[in-house]
């Protein structure tokens, strides 16, 4: 029993280490002092080409909702709002259903850092997304995951129960990268 528990600590370690080092790195890419910077400073990156290709470059693997780890970690209210975002396994087992029948669109309600609208993307790169999130401050989040993976997508800011929207925005496909454009922003 001893070396099964110290076996789940080691792993348990070695992951908290990975996240830490991807936390890190993620940071001075995007020139910030912590997660909560972090978050301010996104939108400012929603459409640098550049820097969404060294964030493919640092993580290797899109088909990961790496920025949901550090936001989960760090910044999700799990206090207060008993926020836990979806476990990768539920977000792959629901776009397996939402695409069964040869769909490419997704309605990810409560969509968090995008989880259910990524793992749809992993079986169809040509999917189109509504993302529904009441939380502004997981918002940057969800916009740069959906850029940098080139999901066309409408967000909406907004309360699912009372379906009253705050703001909303465009993720447009491009080369490479999406475009975000905030509703009303004609560039």
């Amino acid at each position: 029993m001893a070396t099964v528990f110290y076996f789940a600590l080691n792993i348990n370690k070695e992951l908290v280490m990975e996240l830490k080092e991807l936390t890190e790195k993620t940071l001075t890419l995007f020139n910030s002092k912590n997660t909560a910077g972090l978050i301010k400073n996104l939108p400012s990156y929603w459409n640098d080409n550049d820097v969404k290709a060294e964030f493919k470059k640092l993580v290797g693997d899109l088909s990961v909702d790496w920025l949901q780890k550090i936001f989960q970690y760090y910044e999700a209210d799990r206090k207060d709002k008993k926020q836990d975002y979806t476990p990768t396994s539920l977000a792959k087992l629901m776009a397996t259903l939402a695409l069964r029948n040869g769909e490419n669109y997704i309605t990810d309600m409560c969509a968090g850092s995008g989880a259910l609208t990524i793992q749809c993307w992993n079986l169809n790169h040509d999917i189109k997304a509504e993302c529904l999130e009441f939380d502004e401050k997981v918002i940057p989040i969800l916009l740069f995951n959906l850029a940098v993976r080139n999901i066309k997508a409408t967000v909406y800011q907004m309360d699912v129960l009372q379906q009253e929207v705050t703001n909303s925005w465009q993720v447009v496909v491009g080369d490479e990268f999406g475009r975000v454009i905030e509703n009303g922003d004609n560039d």
